[in-house]
C-alpha cells in the first residue's frame, strides 16, 4: 500500500506526467465537492449539542458588591445540525445579561450565600438564539451569588515623616493633618482589615518656619472596588524659634501620712531651665510653675533624698531640667 501510494506521489511530482497531474486534480475537486455536498445533507439533519454561554450582571443591589466571576450556562438544544455548527463554530456567543433587579433572589439555608434558580432565565437563553430550536436542559440548574455587603470606615490619617529643624527651632505644637479622617468603603472582606491610611514618605529639611504642604495618600489596597473619600491631605508643620530660660522655684514639700505635718527640704529652692518659643517668653510667670518632693513612708523610708518633679507648668513650655533634681528631707510631725 505504501508503495503504491509513494508511486503514485512520484508520478504526481514528474514534471513530464502532465496527463496524470491533470487527472489527479480533477480527482480531488470532485472528493472535495463530494465532501461539501455530504456536509450540507448532514447539516440538514437536527441534532443534540451543547452550548456554552457567559454571564453577566446588572442591576446589582447598592449595598452589595458581587464577587463572582466567570459564570457560565451550558445550554443543551435541540436544532437544525447547520444553526449549531455556525453558532458554536462561528458565531460570537454574548453574555446573557441576568438583571438582579427582576429574578427572584433567595438566600441558602445551608451556605452563606444567595442564588437563583437557571429555569429563571429560559427566556433570556430562548431570545438568544435568533434559530428555530429546542431548548432540552439548562445547567447548573442553580447559580450561587457571592454577594458580599458594602460598608464604609473612617480611617485615621498618619503622616509618614521625617522632619529636621533648623538649630533653635522645633515643633511648636501638634502636627495638623485636614482631614484627618478618611472614609474609605468597599466590600467588608476588605474594609475590615484596615485600621488607617499612611501618607506617602516625606522628608523635610532645616525648618525654620511654620510649613504647609499636600501628601498623597499611600492607597492600603489597590483595589476598584475600594473607594476612597480623599486621595490627599494637607498637613500643617508649626515650627517656631524657641529659647532657653532658667528661673528659681521652691519645693514643694508633701505626703499623704496624715501623721506627717510637713516635709522640708534641702535646699528649699532648686533651678528649673525651660524652653519656650520666643514669641511666648513674656507670658511665661514663675507662679505658672509648681515643684514638688513627695514623701511616701512605704517607699522612702529608708531614703535620705526625694526626687523633684514638675507637677504644673504652661503648655507651651518644655521643661529641659531640674537642678539638683533630688534634694535632701527632714520630716515634721
Amino acid at each position: 500500500m505504501n508503495a503504491r501510494l509513494n508511486h503514485l506521489v512520484d508520478r504526481a511530482k514528474n514534471p513530464r506526467d502532465k496527463n496524470f497531474r491533470n487527472h489527479l486534480y480533477i480527482f480531488l475537486i470532485c472528493c472535495g465537492i463530494s465532501l461539501f455536498i455530504w456536509f450540507l445533507i448532514k447539516m440538514s439533519d437536527d441534532y443534540v449539542s451543547e452550548i456554552s454561554i457567559p454571564l453577566s450582571f446588572s442591576n446589582i443591589p447598592a449595598n452589595k458588591h458581587l464577587n463572582n466571576s466567570n459564570e457560565r450556562l451550558n445550554i443543551r438544544m435541540r436544532a437544525n445540525g447547520g444553526d449549531l455548527f455556525s453558532v458554536k463554530y462561528f458565531s460570537r456567543r454574548g453574555e446573557i445579561d441576568v438583571n438582579m433587579g427582576q429574578v427572584d433572589l433567595k438566600m441558602s439555608r445551608y451556605f452563606n450565600k444567595y442564588y437563583i434558580l437557571s429555569s429563571q432565565l429560559s427566556t433570556e437563553v430562548n431570545e438568544r438564539f435568533d434559530f428555530d430550536h429546542n431548548l432540552i436542559h439548562i445547567s447548573p440548574d442553580t447559580i450561587y451569588l457571592d454577594l458580599e455587603e458594602i460598608i464604609s470606615k473612617s480611617l485615621p490619617v498618619v503622616a509618614d515623616l521625617s522632619l529636621n529643624c533648623k538649630p533653635q527651632y522645633m515643633l511648636y505644637d501638634s502636627i495638623i493633618i485636614q482631614p484627618s479622617v478618611i472614609m474609605v468603603s468597599g466590600p467588608s472582606s476588605v474594609i475590615d482589615t484596615l485600621d488607617h491610611i499612611s501618607t506617602s514618605s516625606t522628608s523635610l529639611n532645616n525648618l525654620d518656619q511654620r510649613k504647609e504642604i499636600v501628601i498623597p495618600i499611600v492607597y492600603p489596597v489597590m483595589d476598584k472596588k475600594v473607594k476612597y473619600s480623599d486621595t490627599e491631605v494637607k498637613v500643617i508643620i508649626p515650627v517656631e524659634q524657641f529659647t532657653e530660660y532658667m528661673i528659681e522655684l521652691p519645693v514643694n514639700g508633701i505626703s499623704d501620712d496624715t501623721g506627717i505635718i510637713g516635709i522640708r527640704t534641702f535646699p528649699e529652692t532648686v533651678q528649673l531651665t525651660y524652653q519656650v518659643a520666643i514669641k511666648d517668653y513674656k507670658l511665661v510667670k514663675p507662679e505658672m510653675f509648681v515643684l514638688s518632693a513627695s514623701y511616701d513612708p512605704a517607699r522612702d523610708m529608708e531614703k535620705t533624698f526625694l526626687r523633684v518633679k514638675a507637677d504644673q507648668y504652661p503648655d507651651y513650655v518644655r521643661i529641659s531640667r531640674i537642678h539638683p533634681d533630688k534634694v535632701e528631707f527632714i520630716i515634721q510631725k
